[in-house]
């Protein structure tokens, strides 16, 4: 650091006006940020902390990165500010670096040299995934999970029709007769406390759950006046609610069910809409709603709050999927909630909640809303209720990644050994409508292919879709990089560790390699950096954005200072 003492008023005027032209020129450069306090801890030692990501959360982060559009491709765990100034992504995947190698010798000469490489302001940026064993990390970088709304219907509907055969069980056509339903049978009793699965006060601040201490819902209602203690025995009561959309564009109530333990409906209206802006479509559904259920009542918003507070004990339990967008539907707080799309994660990441219908087809092996006009909401409150049951006949753990308690290769796998007691027929319309188990190349959803590169050692892999450059060695793959990476935009590059005692110079010549290729990157651009081993079940991510010019000199008077400069006063006052 270079410091200058008691300097004149006119040089520290314009060393603050360096300063301030330096800190502007950095608002409005591309940043990446953290948007989970979870995710941080995985830079800490504590790995009971820490967030294990999935290969999808890096696809994610790259998507939307190649696309310079954040919200087209919300990876739940970070975003890139100000990312259409991006300039370059630049991928290096260190083949063969065992994470469990990482963790042991992280603070060794190798791999304290790789981290400086992606630490910036003092924080290396690393976060640990799942990958699959015994398969490639960029054959598994692949395959993305396919999107609900397919973009290229046609070839779709091939991948669909057979994956359809593959899914369903049954085997049988949609006309053949369906086999007649079993009564509800309760699997077992408790075994944990169903307080246990009741969410917190943070978790429901967090998730933008109805709380009276919360602003945009004060004008909401409390069901009960006063509430008591739950307990194991507290009754637990299944919600869900029906919508339609208003020409504003809200969505308003029309349809409620709640079920209880025994899966018998206990509570079933239509809501009649306060607007007469909503009569006629409102008019609409109830016809349709009539021909389905002709007993049904109908009652205000009010009248059906007032049924609630009939309806619930003082120390009931309230369980929906999602059910923070019922209670806002009804516009009323409720303390104790149990929502399946929390206690039920089988996504692999904490930030992505799953369907209903694909939760149930998961565990159940059958499907629910298998048409999607006019079903009825008490399907969706026994669903929740029997995916509850079934929790509660297991352990706390059951159901969710992050406590162990789903096998990590069948979420790796997009479930694609799952089979449904569902006819073909029946499955082709649930794969068409969720693209469940479906997966797409994400080579191919790079923008701009021209300017997108994978530079490889091995065998070219037919299933790898973006241009490859075969190179024999690891120097040949930095020298192929140098050389094509001010002509491309994506440069992806494959290096390998040997499998002899030589793995630690060979990572010391790769971090040199990835200093090189780093320094040859535009400013603005994105380094991103992988350990993985087919070996090995978890890798280990790094991220970087390249920023030197905060380094370039301060000019002041015409005159060049270190990027670093300190102005002190020795009359006692404070640095500057």
């Amino acid at each position: 650091m270079s410091i200058i003492e008691n300097p004149s008023p006119e040089f520290e005027r314009q060393f603050i006006q360096a300063i301030n032209a330096r800190r502007k020129l950095k608002a409005n450069k591309p940043k990446f940020v953290i948007t989970s306090n979870q995710v941080a801890h995985s830079n800490e030692d504590d790995s009971s902390k820490q967030v294990i990501l999935t290969v999808k959360s890096i696809q994610s982060l790259l998507l939307s990165c190649a696309d310079k559009a954040p919200r087209g491709h919300d990876s739940g765990w970070s975003k890139i500010l100000r990312i259409q100034k991006l300039q370059q992504i630049l991928v290096i995947v260190v083949n063969g670096a065992l994470d469990k190698n990482y963790e042991k010798l992280k603070d060794t000469e190798q791999f304290q040299r790789w981290n400086g490489l992606f630490t910036s302001e003092n924080l290396c940026r690393t976060f640990r995934f799942h990958t699959q064993k015994n398969i490639s990390f960029i054959e598994q970088f692949s395959k993305i999970a396919a999107k609900p709304r397919s973009v290229n219907q046609s070839q779709a509907s091939s991948a669909v029709t057979s994956k359809a055969e593959q899914l369903s069980a049954r085997k049988r056509r949609l006309e053949e007769e369906e086999p007649s339903p079993q009564p509800f049978r309760r699997p077992c009793g408790d075994q944990f406390s169903r307080v246990e699965l009741v969410l917190n006060l943070k978790q429901l601040l967090s998730g933008n759950y109805p709380c009276e201490i919360y602003n945009p819902y004060k004008k909401f209602k409390r069901i009960k006046s006063s509430y008591k203690p739950i307990t194991s025995k507290s009754q637990i009561l299944a919600l869900d609610v029906e919508t339609f959309e208003d020409i504003s564009n809200r969505q308003i109530p029309y349809w409620i069910s709640i079920v209880d333990e025994n899966l018998n409906c206990v509570y079933q209206v239509l809501i009649k809409p306060n607007n007469d802006q909503n009569s006629a479509e409102y008019q609409l559904r109830r016809q349709q709603v009539l021909s389905i259920v002709p007993d049904i009542h109908e009652r205000s918003l009010k009248e059906v709050r007032k049924d609630m507070r009939n309806l619930f004990d003082d120390d009931t339990i309230l369980a929906g999927h999602s059910i923070e967008n019922d209670l806002k539907y009804l516009q009323f707080y409720y303390p104790y909630i149990i929502d399946t799309s929390i206690i039920f994660n089988v996504s692999g990441t904490r930030f992505q909640k799953t369907s209903l219908q694909k939760l149930y087809a998961i565990f159940f092996g059958r499907l629910i809303q298998k048409t999607r006009l006019e079903h009825d909401p008490t399907e969706d409150a026994r669903a929740t209720m029997e995916l509850i049951q079934l929790k509660l006949c297991n352990n706390i753990n059951f159901g969710d990644w992050f406590l162990g308690g789903v096998d990590h290769l069948k979420v790796l796998g997009n479930f694609d050994s799952l089979q449904l007691n569902e006819s073909i027929e029946e499955c082709r319309t649930f794969l068409t409508e969720t693209k469940f188990g479906l997966q797409e190349d994400f080579f191919k959803k790079i923008r701009q292919q021209d300017k997108a590169l994978i530079i490889e050692q091995t065998v070219t892999n037919d299933t790898i879709s973006l241009r490859t450059m075969k190179v024999s060695s690891n120097r040949e793959a930095l020298q192929t990089g140098l050389e094509q990476l001010p002509n491309h935009e994506f440069l992806w590059i494959q290096f390998y560790l040997p499998s002899d005692n030589d793995e630690d110079q060979s990572l010391m010549k790769i971090c040199k390699y990835t200093k090189q290729l780093y320094q040859s990157l535009r400013e603005d651009s994105i380094m991103i950096g992988i350990f993985t081993s087919p070996d090995d079940i978890f890798g280990r991510c790094f991220v970087r954005f390249k920023d030197d010019e905060k380094f370039t000199p301060l000019v002041i008077n015409g005159q060049e200072y270190p990027h670093d400069l300190k102005l002190v006063k020795t009359n006692g006052q404070n640095h500057v």
